[in-house]
């Protein structure tokens, strides 16, 4: 990349020819740019070389050489910006275009979105965070999970209406309730062109049983070369169902990996990732899938730093900031809720006293009271009565009593350090226990907690993947962490709830009968819902955008209408 000398340069030429082609000395511009001809000479090559100018020399001193320029001083700023911006360097970027942040603001949205690219159809979203936990082996937050289905298979997979349909399995059948079988498609190749075995299918699967939905996993076999067969336990009607989850995909053996795996992962999905650091994501369509390639040849996540985060929206799919009164197209608010997950094992929240404290003390209607009207407009949040959208579960009293502290003991929050919600929310939580006379100690981390057991409460967002009842199920066992903070029994409890009812066929799903323990065993505090939606403003052309249960789009099934 050019330095800022070489464009402070240029735009000394350029502002002495007013911008205009013409005729001049070379000792002109070595007086200009006050170096020797030599250097002169450099120079200009430089600019030549950038695309900025052409240069004419004519032999002899003191005859007149042709200067033409190629580009504007604001295109060279701007085009510098760009560059920068691709390298994640916005402090730069806004340095190159004299720090005004009106001009970077306008380059930020015309690299964003959706972009033509040496003939290929691209779209770049802004995230407020590296993506760098791509494992499906590993506790991921919603948005890896949204990628990890970009970039893996599973056996099966939900549609966009969210019912289960084939995937790496093209067909399969129940043969008891302990029993499912399996058949295979030939011919599938991962990232890296290496081909899918059965073995890959057996070590995959078999690796779930550590996941509490996948626990009553007894052995999977091979019947022949495309065919295996899962024996479970306990009856399951819904394995099929399961297998869908973000946690279920097919990923490559171990000994075949490479170290830095989870952040360059290498599936069978439609996307494969080829570039992933702390500045951007790129995935490129896998032209060798097995199934319909991406009519989308490649999506961009852009890591938008915090300092410059009010420049952009969130993501193409955002929670939205909703005026009163306004009205947006496909906007839905999400499945789940932000929530505050109490700990009834090891916690303060042990004492039944504390857990009533925290549960009618930090309920959603005394946090939402707290916030100024501003704050509720740019989170875009409405209060959380329950877990999901229309229920009511939550109880609240009117006479609370604030514990005696044992012993100074701070009370100890924890939540990502990175989430553009959770330090507003954090502060007024940190301020109403402090009026009650609590220390409080706040605990920020980046991927996973390192002591749970000392954790009192723990702010969380929910990572439900669909818009299904049973897509609790999926949550509550494997991504919640709420094994770590319950009582036992009380764990137990939630997961015979589940397993009751998929050991029948044709029963309702027992979602509201699950939250509503959930809440008045007190391990869970619904807050907030929060509205998301498309923001059309950037992706304009882009058709068939809908925004998922985690906050995006699926990138298989948007395409690009060109205009006529």
């Amino acid at each position: 990349m050019s330095s800022q000398r070489l464009r402070s340069q240029f735009e000394s030429l350029f502002e002495h020819c007013q911008g205009h082609d013409t005729s001049i000395q070379l000792e002109d511009i070595t007086d200009l740019l006050f170096c020797t001809r030599r250097n002169a000479r450099i120079v200009l090559n430089k600019m030549e070389e950038q695309g900025w100018i052409e240069w004419y020399p004519a032999a002899g001193r003191g005859r007149l050489s042709k200067l033409i320029f190629k580009q504007s001083r604001n295109e060279i700023s701007e085009n510098l910006a760009r560059r920068y911006l691709e390298e994640g360097k916005f402090s730069q970027a806004l340095t190159v275009l004299d720090n005004d942040a009106t001009k970077l603001t306008q380059v930020i949205q015309n690299y964003l979105g959706v972009q033509q690219q040496e003939g290929q159809q691209v779209v770049r979203l802004p995230y407020y965070r590296p993506l760098s936990r791509l494992c499906p082996r590993i506790n991921m937050r919603r948005s890896e999970q949204h990628i990890v289905r970009q970039v893996f298979s599973g056996l099966t997979t939900l549609d966009e209406h969210d019912n289960v349909g084939p995937d790496i399995a093209h067909f399969w059948q129940q043969i008891s309730p302990e029993h499912w079988r399996f058949y295979l498609r030939p011919g599938v190749r991962f990232h890296n062109g290496e081909l899918l075995t059965i073995r890959h299918v057996i070590e995959s699967i078999t690796a779930l049983k550590p996941f509490p939905l996948f626990s009553h996993i007894e052995n999977v076999i091979a019947v022949s070369d495309w065919i295996i067969d899962i024996h479970l336990k306990k009856p399951d009607h819904y394995l099929d169902l399961w297998l869908t989850e973000s946690c279920a995909k097919i990923v490559l053996s171990c000994e075949q990996r490479s170290e830095d795996y989870d952040q360059l992962p290498v599936g069978t999905g439609p996307y494969k990732v080829i570039h992933n650091d702390e500045k951007r994501l790129v995935l490129d369509a896998f032209d060798g899938y097995f199934g319909f390639r991406p009519l989308l040849d490649r999506v961009e996540v852009c890591v938008i730093d915090e300092a410059h985060s009010t420049l952009v929206f969130p993501s193409l799919t955002k929670p939205l900031k909703m005026e009163r009164g306004s009205v947006e197209e496909d906007v839905s608010l999400d499945p789940g809720c932000l929530h505050l997950l109490l700990n009834r094992k090891n916690g303060l929240a042990k004492d039944l006293a504390w857990a009533d404290y925290f549960t009618n003390r930090l309920n959603a209607l005394s946090l939402f009271r707290a916030l100024p009207e501003q704050a509720i407009v740019e989170l875009g949040i409405v209060p959380a009565l329950g877990l999901k959208p229309g229920w009511y579960h939550t109880s609240t009293s009117c006479d609370v009593i604030s514990p005696v502290p044992y012993n100074d003991r701070p009370v100890r929050i924890a939540y990502h350090a990175k989430h553009p919600m959770f330090p507003q929310i954090i502060s007024y939580i940190e301020s109403i226990l402090k009026s009650d006379g609590h220390t409080v100690e706040l605990i920020r981390y980046e991927h996973e907690l390192e002591d749970v057991d000392s954790i009192d409460i723990w702010v969380k967002a929910m990572g439900i993947s669909n818009y299904r009842d049973d897509a609790i199920a999926g949550w509550l066992l494997n991504y919640s962490d709420i094994h770590s903070m319950s009582v036992p029994e009380h764990f137990d409890l939630w997961r015979n709830m589940i397993d009751d009812w998929r050991s029948q066929l044709s029963r309702p799903f027992p979602a509201m009968d699950l939250g509503k323990s959930l809440v008045e065993n007190k391990q869970l505090v619904p807050l907030f819902h929060v509205w998301m939606g498309v923001n059309h403003d950037q992706c304009g052309s882009l058709q068939n955008a809908k925004c998922n249960a985690l906050g995006w789009f699926d990138f298989c099934h948007v395409w690009v209408k060109p205009e006529i």
